[in-house]
């Protein structure tokens, strides 16, 4: 069963700031879409610090979709969903992108992928969530600012970068209109 955590307190830009820096280590900083596969598979055998080096292990038979443990470093991903995400969808390429971002940020506690608010804590701010910030990694990963902002709308964004509508939320500064000025004016 997924769980939350408290975690280092990280604000939107700051994950969109680590996010960033991966695309561009990866060589994908201006790509709208990639396999995230291939990516993914050129960090096996990096070294993340002080967990070591990252390995990744395809597991069948489980209802888990993908997680990660700690010492030793280890992805464990659904095959389904390596798959799926090998072919581009949507939904498998965001959870590959959590988990990484559960590499990069959260080095304590086995994390793994909730599909459902129900198991994010609720005492805590967003910017303190395990949960909240691989979402928010995910989607700067997978749709970064400086190019989803040039997206005339959520449909479009989804469309350009193989983005799943279900995750569209985390994008969602990118189309809110800024409040209008009052009409009236003073003579």
């Amino acid at each position: 069963m997924a769980t939350d955590y408290k975690v280092t307190f990280r604000s939107y830009d700051n994950v969109a700031d680590l996010a960033r820096q991966m695309r561009v280590r990866l060589g994908i900083d201006n790509y709208y879409t990639f396999n995230i596969v291939r990516q993914i598979r050129k960090l096996k055998g990096v070294d993340f610090g002080i967990h070591g080096k990252l390995d990744i292990e395809l597991f069948v038979d489980r209802s888990d979709k993908a997680y990660v443990t700690f010492d030793p470093l280890v992805l464990h991903i659904n095959h389904g969903i390596w798959e799926e995400a090998e072919l581009g969808e949507p939904k498998a390429r965001f959870i590959l992108a959590h988990e990484l971002g559960h590499i990069l940020m959260h080095r304590h506690y086995r994390q793994e992928f909730a599909d459902t608010s129900e198991f994010y804590l609720k005492a805590f701010p967003s910017e303190e969530k395990a949960e909240t910030q691989a979402n928010w990694f995910a989607a700067a990963f997978l749709a970064p600012d400086h190019l989803a902002r040039n997206c005339a709308s959520e449909s479009e964004l989804c469309l350009n970068f193989d983005y799943p509508r279900e995750f569209i939320s985390e994008k969602q500064h990118l189309f809110q209109t800024p409040k209008h000025k009052s009409s009236w004016v003073i003579r």
